[in-house]
């Protein structure tokens, strides 16, 4: 396995701009089950008066609202509003480039599509299973957030054929939802423990 990024113990959250935090940490929350953790304000005039240019790469005069946010047992997402002159506001397709998407991984995919239908969530048309090739038995179907932004069910039978190639696995299911992985305090708590 190729060693990656010196130092690193795993990936720390997934960002993705929304066009309107409140509505975005709503739908999360409200539909989709997450945690909000915390709010701040970056940019000119705020309670964080960060550099937006150097660290970010945006226009200067930007200012950014962030909301991090726990969505189950194994993802930190993080929110994130712009306010930037020139800021292209269009939802772009899922084949653009640079376009991210979260799946969630389902029991069965009817009854996510139903309880998604009745929240108001646009499903797309599906479930799609693949019948050969490396996914073989896997399930998905897309749906979108209010403001358009593209998540997907999934559902993996528990052995697929790319197992036969490689010995890593793709992570998951987790037993629950509900039931937490360490997080840092625990794996310091043990460590001074030992």
């Amino acid at each position: 396995m190729p060693q990656g990024i010196p130092g690193a113990h795993n990936v720390d959250h997934i960002g993705v701009s929304v066009p309107n935090l409140d509505q975005a940490v709503s739908f999360f929350q409200d539909v989709l089950g997450a945690e909000s953790l915390f709010r701040f304000d970056e940019g000119p005039c705020t309670e964080n008066s960060a550099d937006l240019e150097k660290t970010l790469g945006v226009d200067p005069t930007s200012k950014l609202r962030i909301a991090m946010m726990r969505l189950g047992p194994s993802l930190n997402l993080e929110l994130m509003e712009y306010r930037t002159p020139g800021q292209n506001s269009s939802v772009p397709k899922n084949s653009d480039v640079d376009v991210p998407h979260i799946a969630f991984w389902v029991e069965d995919m009817e009854i996510a599509a139903k309880y998604l239908a009745t929240h108001g969530c646009p499903l797309l048309a599906g479930p799609f299973q693949s019948d050969q090739g490396p996914k073989t038995g896997q399930q998905i179907r897309y749906f979108t957030a209010p403001w358009g932004m593209a998540l997907e069910l999934l559902h993996r039978p528990e052995h697929m054929p790319y197992e036969k190639e490689t010995q890593s696995r793709l992570f998951g299911p987790l037993p629950s939802w509900q039931q937490p992985l360490p997080c840092r305090s625990h794996i310091r708590a043990e460590k001074t423990s030992a």
